[in-house]
């Protein structure tokens, strides 16, 4: 439902581009750094479902106003080293895809004067982290306009409700890190106006490695997280036995990936000639919900095509995108695909874990599985008050309210749409090197996290991993993070 806190601030922060054919790392850099405007086509799907062309943009703005125009890049002996008119940034990631498009982006700043800005840039980032109220004289005035000292103070309340205490900043590794009693944070870009004011940062969590040797031990390893865990690794059209099955027939919440079931409603209803991608949809103010994604700040009347807002709901998972779709092809249809009673919209369910609504959550829960019972009470929720994001910054929030599917469902539904380009714009943590297609859709809200990716291997089998974690804590996302990504290095 929500992106969770794969956390992201940001509001400036690396320069610009020309265009040539792109293949290598070092020509995407340059690339990205010497032109006066990028282009979107240079940013794989994923990259920007992370973060929003718009803010790139505004981040390469401010690192020319900072520290000028870019003048070469020297690739150094490990990280290349960005040099411009009045400083240097260090590059800290930049891999590219088979089409040249940079999948991430990651700089910090540069040995201008490494002596000096070393403890400049831990106090800093001291101060930002540790216990206590944000101090916006620390941040530049265009970092404050892209994000506001309360968004701000909302997103450090969740960073400390996920991770724990705040310990310390490591300038020892090759990506600045800070670390809490329950997790790393990696400071993937962090950059200063001529003030000495941060005019950018973005940070994620810092995903520890994995490795197997065989499925047995990549099963045990999810087997002891706490909580609820449920995992399937199947081979997509095999009548064999699982190559790897963990409580797979458990009903646990999947927050948004309950959104295949959508797209596999829609499609079906496509297929027979009921509707057509072409066709469109009309924005209404009471279709808006929270994000994920950016719908909700459209204009009301805007036009969309079908195939538009399934792009949104699945690519980046917008919440108004999967609404206004739920509402064409009926809610009921979707509930029969996913195999839940009375399922709430994602307005709805925000507006049931809005504390101002106790009531509408109370009679919610006393419906129980009364199908009548619980869509009325929907339909109130339809219309009720939203919350504002920071109910979500002290952990889960009334997990009740989801979309429960097991991991052998999500794997039927992800083989049902695993051809459409929706469920392709974005690998989830799939290395596009490692297999011939992918397909993918996640989800997170507090205490509940789902990845389930369909990939065709080298060899040419087809393979679904589903893997989904419930907890009432907060959830180490980086540690399940790690281990799929494991399982997936494991099965190519």
């Amino acid at each position: 439902m929500r992106p969770h806190v794969l956390i992201v601030l940001t509001a400036s922060a690396v320069a610009s581009a020309q265009s040539s054919e792109v293949t290598t790392s070092a020509a995407a850099i340059t690339r990205l750094l010497g032109a006066e405007q990028p282009q979107a086509e240079w940013f794989a799907p994923e990259f920007l479902a992370q973060v929003t062309f718009e803010t790139i943009n505004a981040q390469l703005a401010g690192i020319r106003q900072s520290i000028g125009a870019f003048v070469r890049l020297d690739p150094g002996q490990g990280q290349p080293l960005a040099v411009f008119e009045r400083g240097t940034l260090l590059i800290t990631t930049a891999p590219v895809d088979a089409q040249g498009r940079l999948t991430s982006f990651g700089a910090v700043p540069g040995p201008s004067s490494p002596a000096a800005q070393t403890p400049q840039i831990s106090s800093l980032l001291t101060r930002v982290f540790e216990p206590g109220q944000v101090d916006a004289a620390l941040f530049a005035p265009d970092f404050l306009a892209a994000v506001p000292v309360a968004s701000l103070q909302q997103t450090l309340n969740s960073v400390r409700a996920q991770f724990g205490a705040f310990v310390r900043v490591d300038l020892s590794q090759p990506v600045p890190q800070v670390i809490f009693e329950n997790g790393t944070l990696n400071v993937t870009t962090f950059a200063l106006n001529d003030g000495g004011q941060i005019s950018g940062l973005v940070i994620a969590p810092a995903t520890p490695e994995a490795s197997f040797a065989t499925l047995v031990e990549a099963q045990a390893a999810f087997a002891a997280l706490p909580g609820r865990v449920s995992l399937l690794v199947r081979e997509v059209g095999s009548s064999q036995p699982p190559l790897a099955a963990l409580s797979s027939g458990r009903l646990l919440a999947v927050a948004s990936s309950f959104k295949l079931a959508i797209l596999g409603e829609l499609q079906a209803q496509i297929n027979a000639g009921q509707r057509a991608w072409t066709d469109e949809v009309t924005l209404e103010d009471p279709d808006k919900s929270l994000p994920s994604g950016s719908l909700q700040n459209e204009a009301t009347g805007s036009l969309y095509s079908l195939r538009d807002l399934a792009t949104r709901m699945i690519s980046v998972s917008d919440n108004t995108a999967t609404d206004l779709l739920l509402r064409v092809v009926g809610r009921a249809a979707v509930e029969a695909r996913l195999g839940q009673t009375a399922m709430p919209s994602t307005r709805e369910a925000f507006a049931l874990k809005n504390p101002a609504n106790l009531e509408l959550l109370r009679a919610y829960r006393s419906a129980g599985l009364n199908r009548a019972a619980r869509r009325a009470v929907l339909t109130q929720a339809a219309t009720a008050l939203l919350p504002g994001t920071g109910v979500f910054a002290g952990g889960p929030v009334a997990q009740d309210v989801e979309w429960f599917a097991s991991t052998e469902r999500l794997c039927n539904l992800m083989a049902e749409v695993a051809a459409l380009p929706e469920t392709q714009f974005n690998p989830g943590v799939a290395d596009a090197n490692d297999f011939e297609d992918i397909s993918y859709k996640g989800g997170s809200e507090g205490g509940v996290l789902n990845l389930t990716t369909q990939v065709t291997t080298k060899a040419g089998r087809t393979l679904c991993i589903s893997a989904t974690w419930n907890d009432a804590r907060n959830l180490n996302e980086g540690q399940f993070l790690g281990l799929y990504t494991g399982l997936l290095k494991l099965l190519r």
